[in-house]
Order: C-alpha cells, then sequence, then structure tokens
C-alpha cells in the first residue's frame, strides 16, 4: 500500500483520534511539514543523500549498540491494517510506524522537538495526545504498548551527532491506560460508524 492509498484507506488511524481531542492543528503545518521531511530524510534515504541534520541522528541512534540494531533491523514507515477489538465492538484500525522491530516487539516513533530536557519532552508527548498513538499502533501490532518508545529530535543533537542528547521515552502505565479511555471514549462516541 502506497502512502497515498494509505491516507485514503477507510480505516481509524491514530492521528484521527488525537485530532478529535486537539482539534484543528493546521496553525501547526510549517512544523508539521518540517517534521514529515526530516523523518523522510532519516527514514526513507541513503546515508550518504541525507541532509546533515539527519546524517548527525543517524550517527547519534548508531553510537549505542541497542539502538543501532534496532534502526537497522527494523521496517520503515511499515504500513499496517488490522481489525481490532473494544469490549464488543470491532474496528478497522490502519497505522504507520516509523520503526518496527519485528523480532523484539518493539515500537519507535521518531518526533522532532524543541523540549529543553527529557521531562519536557514526556510531557510533550502527552499534551498532543501521542499516548493514543502509542497504544494505537501497540493494538495494531499486538504489541505491549509498554515496548513503544519516542526518539525525541531536539535542535542540539543535530549538531553533536551525540546519543547523549536525543530523549528518548516511552509511556507508564497511567499514560497507557488514559489512551486506553480516550481511545474507548472516541470508538463509542461514533458507535455504528466504525462497529462491524
Amino acid at each position: 500500500m502506497t502512502r497515498e492509498e494509505y491516507i485514503n484507506y477507510p480505516a481509524i488511524s491514530a492521528s484521527r483520534i488525537k485530532r478529535h481531542y486537539t482539534g484543528d492543528i493546521s496553525h501547526a503545518k510549517g512544523a508539521l511539514d518540517a517534521g514529515a521531511s526530516f523523518h523522510y530524510q532519516l527514514l526513507e534515504t541513503p546515508y550518504k543523500q541525507m541532509t546533515k541534520d539527519a546524517q548527525k541522528v543517524y550517527d547519534a541512534i548508531h553510537e549505542h549498540p541497542l539502538m543501532s540494531m534496532l534502526f537497522d533491523d527494523s521496517e520503515k514507515e511499515l504500513i499496517v491494517v488490522s481489525e481490532i477489538t473494544f469490549g464488543d465492538k470491532k474496528v478497522l484500525a490502519k497505522g504507520m510506524m516509523d520503526i518496527c522491530y519485528k523480532e523484539m516487539q518493539i515500537i519507535a516513533d521518531v518526533k522532532t522537538t524543541t523540549a529543553k530536557n527529557v521531562e519536557a519532552f514526556a510531557s510533550d508527548m502527552i499534551r498532543h495526545i501521542n499516548h493514543v498513538q502509542a497504544v494505537w499502533y501497540s493494538m495494531i501490532m499486538g504489541y505491549d504498548p509498554a515496548n513503544f518508545y519516542y526518539i525525541g529530535v531536539p535542535p542540539k543533537v543535530k549538531k553533536s551527532g551525540k546519543m547523549k542528547d536525543l530523549y528518548l521515552y516511552r509511556h507508564n502505565a497511567q499514560e497507557i491506560e488514559h489512551a486506553y479511555g480516550l481511545i474507548m471514549k472516541f470508538i463509542d462516541q461514533f458507535d455504528g460508524e466504525f462497529g462491524k
């Protein structure tokens, strides 16, 4: 399935659920476009053709053997469509994962950020309802949401190329439970539209 086919495929996406709670985010189009461009550079472009910023982040990831293995041995921009069950409701779900390491059932998502530290980055992930994305993707794959990781990319790592400047984060049990609640509320609100 191509990216365009994925976008038009009639299934629920994490983006749709997040948008339900955050409202219109067209005001952030510039930041979203810049993030999409960076994703393409880091995840879909050969190293020698990457921008210098993407090369620095690639170098930072590859400073750590486990991160390097996760990045190199994973599928990038993996599109999956699956039927998932919530209580007595079945819905068609879709997701496009930045990094999916099937052997260890780990999903990782690259997020560009202006956060000054990992605590601020973690707070932003909740504020932007990204914990819904973490749980949604995990459900689609049948993985434990505790194995969903963010790789936060602040401006400093694009200069340093050092692992210590990346923000690695995963949600705690309360955040995961909250995300399940938001997803269930969304599905209940649209009962019949997505149910089978």
